[in-house]
């Protein structure tokens, strides 16, 4: 082929350097993971079948591990451990695709620019593993994970902790990341009240707020503490 086309077969066989920087898109694959019902029974057939022992089950606290053939990962996820990976427990789609980016978040906008699919919030499974989903056409699950510090974004007016679509709005309609949509939906404060009725409100919450966090605050601890920590806040303070 290379001398009747008269071109080296490097041409042939390789991509030219401007294909090579055609690709600006910052995901890089990951992983693809096999999302199972049954863990260990599908841990133990695959050892058996790959001939092979997982090492990392440790490290991911049983919610999945990783199978290495020639330079290539396979990897179980365990549904029943994982929040969110697959929205329908009999469908026949099951598997997750896996990438990851350096600036999570700078993703997460990029993509629900993009309007292709259902996304959800950027969640935390351990520390500082942080993801979001995109679900496509046939309902399977991409998982992105990368840098993301989401202890930086606190609402300066109810003090809870905001994912990127939970963020406030500016009177323009840009994006506010100091207060929360609840409290600043656009560009005003969406309740006139003193911090102690914002605390009073949060309280109503404290149910969800102790099984997400895993604690078990009183509603008179929970108020003993807001109170202390709510003058810390940028709506509060000097008042």
């Amino acid at each position: 082929m290379s001398e009747l086309f008269q071109v080296s077969t490097d041409t042939l066989l390789l991509r030219s350097e401007e294909e090579k920087q055609k690709n600006t898109n910052p995901l890089h694959l990951g992983c693809i993971y096999l999302v199972v019902k049954d863990f260990e029974k599908s841990i133990s057939f695959y050892e058996k079948f790959l001939d092979t022992t997982v090492t990392n089950r440790c490290r991911s606290g049983n919610k999945f591990v990783k199978f290495y053939i020639d330079n290539n990962c396979i990897a179980l996820m365990n549904e029943n451990n994982i929040r969110g990976h697959c929205t329908d427990l009999n469908s026949c789609y099951k598997f997750v695709q896996n990438y990851w980016v350096e600036d999570l978040e700078t993703e997460y906008e990029r993509v629900k620019l993009l309007k292709i699919g259902p996304v959800s919030d950027i969640f935390e499974t351990n520390p500082s593993y942080y993801y979001f989903h995109l679900t496509d056409p046939d309902n399977n699950i991409i998982e992105i994970t990368g840098g993301y510090h989401m202890d930086t974004y606190i609402c300066q007016s109810c003090g809870m902790k905001m994912q990127p679509s939970e963020y406030g709005a500016n009177a323009d309609g840009s994006t506010n990341k100091e207060y929360c949509k609840y409290c600043l939906p656009d560009g005003k404060f969406s309740r006139d009240i003193t911090m102690e009725e914002m605390v009073e409100s949060n309280l109503k919450f404290l149910k969800e707020f102790n099984e997400e966090g895993g604690t078990d605050f009183t509603a008179e601890e929970a108020r003993t503490e807001m109170l202390k920590y709510f003058p810390t806040l940028k709506r509060w303070k000097n008042k």
